[in-house]
């Protein structure tokens, strides 16, 4: 494979970040095909040009379809809105493109199930963007788990949260919207809880959930500037102007119990108002013989727990991750040098590159993104009926 040519849809921070690892791929997959940033794409033409400009890209548009469709370009990277997912990779697809949407992969179940049922139709590898599996430390976890260091798991408890929405006058952004958002704190930072979930425990049974929007209307103040802060996890001083309060109709913190199919319990919780919690995305697992626990603001640590130790000396050990660790040795010569939230972009696209030249489907396929949607619409069913709800997965073959 002589290269790829990269069409990036979308110029925000997921945009810049996922350009960056792109532009520093050959310094860690030097076997991998080279990758060039041909074109972005953004709905002004002022916000493409400083994307081109300040990404590296040869070129700017704004026409997303044309660009697609030209036959120099050869993946399609979205980092959009999610109300935009679906329409832009069901169009890529169409036109035989490699295909890198970030999650969640739509806006409903139904969506992403269709999308699913293209892409298995469709030439290409398509992937969806669940960085945060790719931290050698969690790579460690799932290498222990198979090994059966901590035996047959029984429970599973998984946190993400965050503080930035906590003030009430925080303006309002997509994320606060069903209509370009889907759902709230739950498809915005619980779906990479439940991708730990699926990846390290497995698939699930049942839920039973509850869901609340704290703060039910958002001044418009502030607002074009603040999608792109609201990622950060820093709540922004809203700016002056309109008064104009517009409502909230997604959940600010999402709860559920979780039974999986292999008997463990579990819990996940996914909010973002969490005071002094900034980007607190952790797990812990018991297991018949031990246990893990991970917290991504100390990312380079795992925690493991041996019921073999003696009585004496039990208790949670620290695994400082290095180059010992699954993928570790692409990035650090020693141990505890820690892990960055854009090596797991470098990581997810060096896997998603991979997956293109060997001709398979990656693990964090459409199939895994409308798996990871079915399971959220249900939590959400089920926070409405107040309900244990069964979950239901099918993709037609």
């Amino acid at each position: 494979m002589a290269g790829l040519s990269v069409a990036l849809i979308g110029t925000g921070m997921m945009g810049r970040l996922q350009s960056l690892a792109l532009a520093t791929l050959p310094s860690f997959f030097p076997d991998l095909p080279a990758v060039r940033r041909k074109v972005v794409v953004d709905v002004t033409e002022e916000l493409a040009k400083r994307g081109a400009q300040q990404f590296g890209y040869d070129e700017w548009a704004v026409d997303w379809k044309k660009i697609i469709a030209r036959s120099d370009i050869d993946v399609v990277n979205i980092v959009t809105p999610n109300d935009s997912h679906r329409p832009i990779a069901e169009f890529a697809m169409s036109q035989g493109k490699h295909v890198l949407c970030e999650k969640p992969l739509a806006l409903s179940a139904r969506d992403a199930r269709e999308m699913a049922e293209q892409s298995r139709r469709s030439k290409g590898t398509h992937m969806v963007g669940f960085n945060y599996r790719r931290c050698p430390a969690v790579l460690e976890a799932k290498k222990l788990i198979e090994e059966g260091a901590i035996g047959e798991i029984l429970g599973f408890r998984a946190l993400y949260l965050q503080d930035w929405a906590m003030p009430d006058g925080t303006p309002w952004s997509w994320r606060f919207g069903a209509k370009e958002a889907g759902s709230g704190a739950l498809g915005d930072i619980g779906s990479h809880a439940l991708d730990y979930a699926l990846f390290l425990v497995g698939e699930i049974e049942s839920v039973s959930a509850a869901a609340k929007t704290i703060v039910t209307k958002r001044p418009r103040s502030g607002a074009a500037n603040f999608a792109a802060a609201s990622k950060g996890g820093t709540a922004p001083t809203p700016l002056p102007g309109s008064n104009e309060m517009i409502p909230v109709d997604v959940d600010d913190v999402a709860v559920s119990l979780i039974r999986f199919t292999n008997g463990a319990l579990g819990t996940l919780e996914a909010s973002r108002f969490a005071w002094g919690h900034k980007n607190d995305l952790s797990f812990e697992i018991s297991g018949s013989k031990g246990a893990l626990a991970f917290r991504w603001e100390r990312s380079n640590e795992l925690h493991y727990y041996s019921a073999a130790d003696r009585n004496d000396v039990q208790g949670y050990r620290v695994i400082m991750c290095g180059p010992a660790q699954p993928s570790g040795e692409l990035f650090w010569p020693i141990p505890g040098l820690g892990t960055a939230y854009y090596e797991t972009q470098v990581l997810q696209a060096g896997t998603f590159v991979k997956a293109i030249v060997e001709g398979r489907k990656p693990d964090t396929d459409f199939a895994h993104g409308y798996r990871i949607q079915e399971i959220m619409e249900t939590m959400l069913a089920s926070a409405q009926s107040r309900q244990w709800t069964p979950v239901s997965y099918s993709l037609h073959h």
